[in-house]
């Protein structure tokens, strides 16, 4: 029974330890409350008893009745005492017990233990020699107190002490003294065995119930959380169905064709958008081949969609066209993308049909209007720039024609020539910003062209009493041709120039970013205004008073043709004209249109 309580000891943890001692004394509190008035009680009967003894003359005859009442008028102020404590404390709950309260009911079991062994082992050895009290005292705190095995083996202990010495100094009869020793013994024995065993019992009982409510809370945890989850997977159910509504709503009413299909090919949904895209309503081709769609010149087109949905690709943007249910072809952009299950795997694509004919339409009236435009306001110009100066030859010619007088008009030979020149320069100029214009390509490095050209423009520079620096990073080699990107240059340098006043300082720079070639030329000039910025490369439009207003508009053909973007910078301090090309990883000679 040791080791039993000794493994239930062990097995109760140091919280669960604290637990147990609340609920004991918890358990005990009102149990003991009442024991403490029941012995108040019995108390005033042995006192009652003794007043009777003390009338019949035993106190004088027998002395140990006077101890006697000593005894029974301690023991009634200790009851006094002890419920007085018990019942001034109301204890409700677990969480009132402190830890005082299970002192209450130590000194309670040792008062009585204690009291009982002086009582057998002292006094009653001199009036009857009986053991009864220490009996019912030592059975009384194994059933009615819960002491744990090491306390109550030291309580006990410590009685059959009291009542051994007691038994040894006032038991006259030495036969019955040697019983009193073995019976004292034995009594301790079976005692502290119950004691121990109620103990154990009270622990069992504890454990069990501990573990029923952890096992309760446990449950009950979990079944929170499952409630939680599926309140959750509830809402989340709701959500998606909602989604799934308010998609469905977006698709039917959108004006986009979304069409479903197999990977066979064969229709499976089909939105208001395409029945008024193709004309057929949604009975009418659910089931059939997608390919009634595909025009007799488009037929290929299918297999290669379906092959490259197969692969779990999509088809973006694609631009081509259809056959509607009346037989006319329209224009459409589609986007065709996979339909996956929940293992991933492609079962099924989506299209998207948008359709582009009426916008194809307008862009070609567009596009013809634009060229008509450009070709009366290029007629106009030229007209306009041509005729000034065949004005003036036209003039001096009539005075040469009149043939008098000729050496006066000598003079005005080189004029005439200049005039002749200026409409020569500004009908190559119009060349060369034409379309039709054959760029021959080769690799060159953007640093050399513009050191074979920078004497050049350094000459332009000194002329005006100007400076020019550079600053060239090393770049990659480009795809260029020479020849243009001389002219373009120079261009754009004699332009920054032109801009500046006298000590100005213009900078041409080189150097790569996000994986372009940049160059920039900044000037010092008083910048470019804001509104006229947009009308900057447009064919004749100047602010030069002598400018014919094709240079820039050359230097935008000439980067167009590279594949190149022309961007500025401007601000009172100057204008800044970048020239952004993209690095290309295979250089190889040759020539585009």
């Amino acid at each position: 029974m040791a080791n039993t309580a000794k493994l239930n000891r062990n097995f109760i943890s140091q919280e669960l330890q604290k637990e147990f001692i609340k609920n004991k004394v918890l358990n005990n509190y009102f149990r003991l409350r009442i024991l403490a008035i029941v012995l108040l009680c019995l108390d005033f009967i042995f006192l009652f008893t003794d007043y009777t003894n003390y009338q019949e003359g035993l106190w004088y005859s027998t002395p140990g009745y006077v101890w006697l009442f000593y005894s029974h008028i301690t023991l009634g102020l200790v009851m006094i005492l002890i419920t007085i404590l018990y019942w001034s404390t109301n204890l409700q709950t677990v969480k009132d017990v402190k830890p005082f309260h299970n002192l209450y009911e130590i000194f309670f079991a040792l008062f009585c233990l204690f009291m009982c062994a002086v009582i057998s082992g002292w006094i009653d050895q001199r009036i009857h020699g009986q053991l009864t009290v220490y009996v019912i005292g030592c059975f009384l705190v194994a059933v009615f107190f819960n002491l744990s095995p090491k306390l109550s083996f030291g309580a006990y202990f410590l009685s059959y002490v009291v009542v051994v010495a007691g038994i040894q100094y006032y038991q006259p009869d030495s036969l019955i003294k040697n019983g009193h020793y073995v019976n004292t013994l034995l009594l301790l024995f079976v005692s502290w065995l119950l004691s121990i065993t109620l103990n154990n019992s009270r622990v069992q009982d504890f454990l069990h119930q501990n573990y029923l409510e952890r096992l309760v809370k446990d449950r009950t945890k979990e079944l929170e959380e499952i409630n939680q989850k599926l309140l959750r997977e509830v809402g989340d159910r709701k959500q998606i169905e909602s989604k799934i509504y308010r998609l469905a709503s977006i698709v039917e009413s959108t004006e986009d064709g979304i069409i479903g299909m197999a990977l066979d090919g064969k229709i499976t949904d089909w939105n208001r958008g395409a029945e008024c895209i193709y004309g057929y309503s949604e009975k009418e081709v659910l089931g059939d081949s997608i390919r009634k769609l595909f025009p007799p010149d488009r037929q290929y087109e299918l297999d290669g969609i379906l092959l490259t949905i197969s692969q779990g690709r999509s088809v973006s943007h694609y631009e081509t066209t259809r056959l509607r249910k009346d037989g006319q072809i329209v224009n459409v952009y589609l986007t065709v993308s996979p339909i996956k299950n929940h293992l991933e795997q492609t079962i099924g694509a989506s299209t998207i049909v948008k359709d582009v004919t009426a916008q194809k339409k307008i862009e070609k009236e567009m596009s013809r209007m634009d060229q008509m435009n450009l070709v009366g306001e290029m007629a106009a110009s030229i007209g306009h720039e041509v005729r000034n100066p065949m004005t003036t030859v036209r003039g001096f010619l009539q005075l040469l024609g009149d043939g008098r007088n000729l050496d006066k008009y000598t003079d005005y030979i080189p004029l005439m020539i200049s005039e002749i020149d200026r409409a020569n320069q500004i009908i190559t100029e119009f060349l060369a910003i034409s379309r039709t214009k054959v760029t021959e390509v080769a690799v060159h490095n953007l640093n050399d062209i513009i050191n074979s050209i920078l004497p050049l423009v350094q000459v332009d520079a000194i002329r005006t009493d100007k400076s020019v620096t550079t600053e060239l990073e090393l770049i990659p080699d480009l795809r260029l041709d020479d020849k243009e990107m001389r002219q373009m240059i120079l261009n754009l340098a004699r332009n920054g120039l032109e801009a500046m006043n006298q000590g100005g300082l213009l900078k041409i720079k080189t150097h790569t970013l996000n994986n372009e070639v940049i160059l920039s030329i900044e000037d010092q000039g008083m910048g470019i205004k804001t509104e006229i910025i947009d009308k900057l490369g447009t064919p004749f439009f100047t602010t030069k008073e002598s400018g014919t207003g094709l240079g820039l508009a050359v230097c935008y053909g000439i980067a167009a043709r590279h594949k190149a973007l022309i961007t500025i910078q401007t601000g009172p301090t100057g204008s800044t004209f970048f020239v952004k090309f993209k690095v290309l990883t295979n250089c190889t000679t040759g020539a585009t249109q």
